[in-house]
């Protein structure tokens, strides 16, 4: 059993590393190869590949088992790793990330349903809270790695150091994990599906660089007619993508759902350009801008571990207050971003991380409970499916919002810090939405 604690947390490590060195990276990535049109698709990329590995994840388990799947996964992520570590610029970065996003997505979905199925019903909540003390040591020592290697001009590093980590992540899993599917299934690749969801995340992206509002609208048409098709053919499908329910307001499994999404997509502006806007408003470092973005993994961390062994009596209470708190969190950095202090600005960063912490095992939960027979490997998925979904599609809101207020033309103190209010001020009003869903969730062990 320890051992597949260490497989959970070493595999999670690798994409939580990865995005805490590319983060603290990015700015001065920029500053050498230029592409500040590009500055939010590198998330968007990454996240919009996410979707493909995560949801495609439950697939892969069924036919390759979950050793194969990892495997997998970790070459996929290397291949990205290589693309960064050499390119010439900012496209080719973006076209890199989309290959670690891939794999990224691929490990996180394998990891959910390792934990589903290796580890009895009552350690879930802890194996998922345990994810969250991977996230804690990659805000830990990502920073200060991917810091240093930016002072220093050697930003390329960050990426090329991830390959040797990774391999060792993937020896461990094709030592210890079963080398056979839990139950064979011939079911192909549901890559119509994956593609629409896909399209339907680059449609919005791109209505940040149309030109004329008839080109938006039509985006937003492509958008939303592609998930509409995707959950249509899903629904239909023999081997499903998203378990039956998702979308429901009136189960537990849709209510969690919505939950996830909103939340996850409220946050999304921290993780994209939280690091460029302190450097950029408050002047400072890279290893500086790191660390105070890891404050949203080490609060997120540090109150998973606290609520992780809560009673069940109080454990609604702590899926009802976490949006709220996020929403708080959101609100502090819409008053800090652009007058600061630098510490307030870290204390909005450390409470909506908090937020996070709270409900986010507890969420989980209920989810893996609400499993309907024949659906174990997608429910499962659904948690990381829905993260990367909904991290794709804040993405490509922010990335809209950010180019209205002109920081995709200039990254002035001024454009950054009033782009910064609008991103933050906005995104607060989903974590309320979220908060409210969660105070209709009761009887969340039911069907």
């Amino acid at each position: 059993m320890r051992v597949a604690v260490a497989v959970v947390i070493l595999a999670i490590l690798a994409p939580a590393l990865n995005l805490f060195l590319t983060v603290t990276a990015l700015p001065t990535i920029l500053a050498e190869i230029g592409g500040l049109a590009l500055y939010a698709w590198t998330i968007i990329a990454y996240s919009v590949a996410s979707i493909v590995g995560s949801a495609a994840s439950s697939v892969m388990a069924r036919r390759l088992a979950l050793r194969g799947a990892l495997v997998a996964a970790g070459a996929v992520f290397v291949a990205g790793c290589a693309v960064c570590g050499a390119a010439p610029s900012m496209l080719i970065v973006v076209l890199g990330r989309a290959v670690q996003g891939l794999g990224g997505g691929m490990i996180t979905g394998v990891v959910h349903a390792m934990i589903r199925e290796v580890f009895p019903s009552h350690l879930w909540s802890r194996m998922l809270a345990t994810i969250s003390v991977a996230w804690g040591v990659a805000a830990l020592t990502g920073p200060l790695i991917g810091g240093l290697l930016a002072e220093r001009g050697l930003w390329r590093l960050a990426f090329w150091a991830m390959i040797p980590f990774v391999a060792i992540v993937v020896a461990l899993a094709w030592r210890l994990l079963p080398a056979r599917p839990r139950a064979l299934q011939e079911h192909g690749a549901p890559l119509g599906r994956l593609s629409l969801l896909c399209a339907a995340v680059l449609a919005l992206a791109f209505v940040a660089n149309a030109e004329t509002a008839a080109t938006r609208a039509g985006l937003l048409v492509v958008m939303a007619a592609t998930i509409t098709a995707a959950l249509a053919l899903d629904a239909r499908a023999s081997a499903r993508l998203f378990p039956s329910g998702m979308l429901s307001l009136r189960r537990p499994i849709g209510k969690c759902f919505w939950m996830i999404f909103l939340i996850v997509m409220a946050v999304s502006p921290v993780g994209i350009y939280m690091s460029l806007l302190l450097q950029r408003v408050h002047g400072a470092s890279p290893a500086i801008a790191g660390y105070v973005f890891a404050g949203h993994s080490l609060a997120w961390t540090a109150m998973a571990i606290v609520t992780a062994r809560i009673p069940p009596h109080r454990v609604r209470i702590a899926i009802v207050a976490g949006p709220f708190i996020v929403a708080a969190g959101l609100s502090a950095l819409f008053a800090t971003i652009g007058g600061g202090p630098l510490a307030a600005v870290a204390l909005g960063i450390v409470m909506e991380g908090m937020g996070i912490g709270t409900c986010w095992a507890h969420i989980g939960s209920v989810v893996f409970a609400s499993a309907r027979p024949g659906e174990e490997e997608a429910t499962a998925a659904l948690v990381p499916s829905t993260q990367v979904f909904a991290i794709s599609f804040g993405s490509a809101v922010s990335g809209v919002i950010a180019s209205a207020v002109g920081l995709t033309r200039d990254a002035s103190p001024a454009v950054a810090a009033a782009t910064g209010q609008a991103l933050f001020g906005a995104f607060a009003a989903l974590a309320v939405v979220a908060g409210l869903i969660a105070l209709t969730l009761r009887g969340a062990s039911t069907r």
